[in-house]
């Protein structure tokens, strides 16, 4: 911990923290952004981690449900200034990269994902199973610019005008809780066939971190290490993760994987959202029964 004056705080100085440091009035922004677009959304709640078994708190979670579809937000807000933005480094996404998964549901009585013994209860079967768009059918193409390091850079105070400071651990810790956060939500994600419509459904799991308009930059790179362009301000910046959860379906379970963390803005926010539910096209798109209705046992 720094080490603290001995003056006391008085009011300005909370003023002070609450105008210019605090991350709550954005996360706010955040939420009534999200519910203007649709979307029922938990704010400030916690959850045990699962890894560490500590209680950790999460910003915004959000979803929102078009027919038997559901997508499913594990958002985290971090409330970036222009003097120390964030900067992320892409370079070509690799052909074993360009996939995402979603989870199809059931209720075993209607449904079934395997095919089943000759004498069984429908306890015993799986209720869900995640099943890997990849080539044309997923939204990370292979080729496409994808975030492989970040970094929040700024200038040190009475230093020399090139003396630059650059960190992740910051921001790092906000996109690990998205992380672990969505978590939680791909356990609800695999009940929601079973406990939600009572008879199969596909759901999406994205871990977000939105920072504010303008605070988001890319610089890319090709495979060799050479950079292509100059920094620029961007909305949204997908970043390749590769997280596996274990998600429980009958008595076996299986894993699902988050491909990506989505990096927006607030304005990317709403672009990100269009990107996967805009329209009836998107929405077909995202939630492909047809394509991966084969997983079903009929």
């Amino acid at each position: 911990m720094a080490k603290l004056k001995t003056d006391s705080i008085a009011q300005a100085d909370l003023i002070d923290f609450l105008d210019n440091h605090s991350d709550f009035s954005f996360e706010l922004q955040v939420l009534n952004t999200l519910m203007d677009n649709g979307f029922s959304c938990e704010h400030g709640g916690s959850y045990e981690d699962k890894a560490t078994k500590k209680a950790r708190e999460y910003d915004i979670r959000a979803t929102r449900v078009v027919d038997k579809n559901f997508l499913r937000l594990a958002v985290e807000c971090k409330n970036l200034r222009p003097n120390f933005p964030l900067l992320i480094s892409c370079v070509p996404r690799r052909e074993e990269e360009a996939f995402h998964e979603i989870v199809i549901s059931v209720n075993p009585e209607k449904h079934q994902l395997e095919e089943p013994p000759e004498i069984y209860s429908p306890a015993m079967l799986a209720q869900s199973k995640n099943v890997r768009l990849t080539g044309e059918h997923t939204h990370y193409r292979a080729g496409e610019p994808v975030g492989k390091s970040c970094h929040q850079v700024g200038r040190l105070v009475g230093q020399k005008s090139n003396d630059i400071f650059a960190t992740d651990s910051d921001v790092y810790a906000k996109w690990s809780q998205a992380l672990s956060s969505a978590d939680d939500l791909t356990y609800l994600a695999c009940t929601d066939g079973n406990d939600r419509t009572g008879d199969l459904a596909l759901s999406l799991v994205f871990p977000i971190l939105v920072v504010p308009n303008g605070q988001l930059w890319i610089t890319e790179y090709d495979s060799d290490g050479n950079r292509l362009k100059n920094p620029e301000t961007i909305n949204r910046c997908s970043y390749f993760v590769n997280l596996s959860y274990f998600h429980h379906g009958g008595f076996t379970g299986n894993e699902l994987t988050i491909s990506h963390l989505e990096f927006v803005t607030v304005d990317g926010l709403v672009e990100f959202i269009a990107s996967i539910i805009g329209d009836e096209q998107k929405l077909e798109f995202s939630f492909p029964l047809s394509h991966v209705r084969h997983k079903l046992y009929e």
